[in-house]
Formats: structure tokens, C-alpha cells, sequence
């Protein structure tokens, strides 16, 4: 994807001014999209807006060793899996998006210079996904009153989701929100920022499985129409399962747009 792809999608955003609440990441100020504004937006989260400085924490420092190439980079729907990510915060509203780094760092930069993300470098990052989840908490200010933790192999989350999640947000930040489809939890956990020094504090053999264990209480379901949220590109055969649900994604779009030209 083109850096004047993006460059549109910050013009865009800062047209909006006025009708989102400002968030602002440590390398560029974008302003938040409006509901309303968003092509193919879900009109019924519109009640749900970003009103707290909340920021995405997308890991991908791995070796991607089971893969055999970064999945960062990968291409996704004409874009790359990174790309893709990041453009599903920006069209929920979140702006404030920082992507931790590792493992074939290099590769990962190259799509990091054409996209409104900033970097955080793990340097420890062969300790395991966890480092990387307090790497980018470190980050963090005191003005951050949450972190979505985003694996990258997790490539097709919905915009509506992340709003769901925001809407169940706690402003004093002391709940966990975990989005849930049809009786599973999964990706991305929403974790308010009461709990950054517990994170940062204690490293966990069992990381963020043990994290969200430990605190099990404080975590609050959130019911999302989104299988996304349980799909793990892992390996080529994973890989290949994305690229077809993304595909079928796409045909039904497609075929309710002829629909409605008939």
C-alpha cells in the first residue's frame, strides 16, 4: 500500500475535526474518525464513541519460525497483514497505534515508513511474545487509559469489534474487556491502565495467557459477530485459511453490491 494511500486517510481524519476526540501518538497526530463519517460504518455503534486516549499495541517482534517468513509482512487483500491491522484501528477510531518490533526488524520497518504507526523496539524480544506486551505498555504514558494488545497473527479483526470493545471500556481503567464468539475468548484483549504496573512489574513464564488468568476477575465478556477474533495465522496452512475467509469476505460484499443493483 502506497504511502499516499495513507496520507489520504490522515488528510481525511483531520477534516473531521471537531467530530472525534484527539488521540496522539508518539510520532504523528491523526484525529479520530467519526462513526458517522466511516464508509460502511455500523450505525448502531455510533453511541459508542472514543471518548479516552486509548492506544493499539501490535506485537510482532516473532521469529515467525513456524511460517518461515514475518508475518507482518505478508500480503493481505492488497496490502500487507501490518497494513491491514493497523487500517482497522484507524477505521474504529483509534489512533494512537504503536507496532513492537524484533525479529527481522528491517522487514517490518520498510512497511512501518509508509503507515501512521509509530515503532517500539523490543530488544528482548527472543523472551518470548510477552516481552513485547511490556515493551509497548512502556511506552505508554500516564495519559493512556488502555492498551489493546494486538497479536499480528491475528489479521482479521472488524472495526466494529475494537468499538465494542471501547464501549465496554471502564474510564477508571480497571477491567479487562476480551471479545468473545460463540463461547471462545480471543484476540485482542482490552486491558485498562490500572493494570499497566502489574504488567510491568512481573514477568510471567505463562505471559499473556497467565496475565489475563491471574486477573480473571476483572475481565469483563464482550459478544462480538466476529470469527476473526479466533483466527491464528501461525503457519503456511493458517496463512492460507486467512487468505480464504478474507477472499469469501469479499464475494459476499460483492455479490450483496450486485444485489442492490438489480
Amino acid at each position: 500500500m502506497s504511502i499516499f494511500f495513507w496520507k489520504k486517510i490522515i488528510e481525511y481524519t483531520r477534516r473531521l475535526i471537531g467530530q472525534g476526540d484527539r488521540v496522539q501518538t508518539n510520532y504523528r497526530k491523526v484525529e479520530a474518525l467519526s462513526m458517522d463519517e466511516l464508509p460502511g460504518a455500523d450505525r448502531r455503534m455510533q453511541g459508542g464513541e472514543v471518548k479516552q486516549p486509548l492506544c493499539a499495541i501490535i506485537l510482532a517482534a516473532g521469529s515467525s519460525s513456524r511460517m518461515g517468513s514475518p508475518k507482518a509482512v505478508l500480503p493481505l487483500g492488497g496490502k500487507t497483514v501490518l497494513e491491514h491491522i493497523v487500517q482497522t484501528y484507524l477505521l474504529a477510531g483509534i489512533t494512537d497505534i504503536r507496532v513492537v518490533t524484533g525479529h527481522d526488524r528491517e522487514q517490518v520497518r520498510s512497511v512501518l515508513e509508509k503507515i501512521p504507526a509509530g515503532e517500539v523496539n523490543n530488544p528482548r524480544h527472543h523472551e518470548g511474545m510477552y516481552s513485547s506486551v511490556r515493551c509497548g505498555v512502556a511506552s505508554c504514558g500516564p495519559e493512556i487509559s488502555g492498551y489493546f494488545i494486538h497479536p499480528v497473527d491475528v489479521p482479521l479483526i472488524t472495526p466494529r469489534t475494537i468499538r465494542s470493545l471501547c464501549v465496554s471500556a471502564d474510564p477508571a481503567g480497571d477491567r479487562i474487556a476480551c471479545p468473545v464468539y460463540e463461547g471462545r475468548r480471543g484476540h485482542p484483549p482490552f486491558i485498562g491502565a490500572s493494570f499497566g504496573r502489574a504488567i510491568l512489574e512481573e514477568d510471567r513464564p505463562q505471559g499473556l495467557k497467565g496475565f489475563l488468568y491471574e486477573y480473571s476477575d476483572a475481565i469483563v465478556p464482550v459478544i462480538v459477530d466476529d470469527p476473526g477474533i479466533l483466527l491464528n495465522m501461525n503457519t503456511p496452512a493458517d496463512y492460507q485459511e486467512v487468505l480464504r475467509r478474507m477472499e469469501n469476505t469479499a464475494s459476499d460484499r460483492r455479490g450483496r453490491g450486485n444485489e442492490k443493483t438489480t
